[in-house]
């Protein structure tokens, strides 16, 4: 298996600009149901639902969920300054 960011970076470079500013979105205000809505659309993604599934706990859960974040964030960043 990939290392987590090796995969999130091939992932994200790979998302449509609707679907990184979707996700950038849901991972930057987190309310009501936002993350949950994050979680589903990432699990849709067989080597990140693997890792997700991996964690022992709630807090390395959220520590992913923040790596995601960071890698959606980069991308977001990127593609707005090639602009």
């Amino acid at each position: 298996m990939k290392k987590p960011e090796v995969y999130l970076k091939e992932y994200c470079s790979k998302l449509s600009d609707e679907h990184v500013k979707f996700l950038v979105g849901r991972l930057n205000q987190r309310l009501s149901g936002d993350l949950s809505e994050a979680v589903d659309f990432l699990s849709y993604v067989k080597e990140i639902d693997k890792w997700l599934i991996s964690a022992n706990d709630s807090d390395e859960f959220y520590n992913m969920i923040d790596t995601i974040h960071a890698a959606v964030g980069k991308e977001h960043e990127r593609r707005l300054n090639a602009r």
